[in-house]
């Protein structure tokens, strides 16, 4: 199962490379479950879920949505913006993309390696008044 869903991971980005100079409109979803965690809060637990990451490709940029509940909404892309900085972080072997906010420094990344289709993701949130880095993980599915 783990090789098809490579397969077709690997099919996903061959077809955004090879489209990439026009606009491509069409979303993937993926569906992954998910934990996160606060490194510098060891002691605060969160509830892992199930989450569907959109994958959309427009001419040169790349736009990752992770939705779920919070912290498990996360959104990161290549474009750069009056208020983002973003960067396309795709790979032979992986597809990623980063995002800044240029006021608050607030960054969010995605992830998803192609061999295992694994998502590994960040984003930068403010828990009990205190600005924290909530990191992501967790095994997906097959693109739809």
């Amino acid at each position: 199962m783990t090789m098809y869903l490579s397969r077709l991971l690997q099919a996903t980005l061959l077809a955004m490379s090879l489209f990439a100079p026009i606009a491509f409109a069409q979303t993937f979803k993926m569906p992954c479950e998910v934990e996160a965690t606060i490194p510098a809060m060891e002691d605060v637990k969160i509830k892992p879920q199930k989450v569907v990451i959109e994958i959309q490709s427009m001419g040169k940029n790349i736009f990752l949505k992770m939705n779920g509940p919070e912290p498990y909404l996360v959104i990161a892309n290549s474009l750069a913006t009056e208020e983002f900085t973003g960067k396309n972080l795709t790979t032979p072997k992986e597809m990623g993309a980063f995002r800044k906010h240029k006021v608050t420094g607030a960054e969010s990344e995605i992830r998803i390696e192609q061999a295992t289709v694994i998502v590994t993701a960040y984003t930068d949130t403010t828990y009990m008044g205190k600005k924290v880095r909530v990191q992501i993980t967790g095994p997906c599915g097959m693109p739809r």
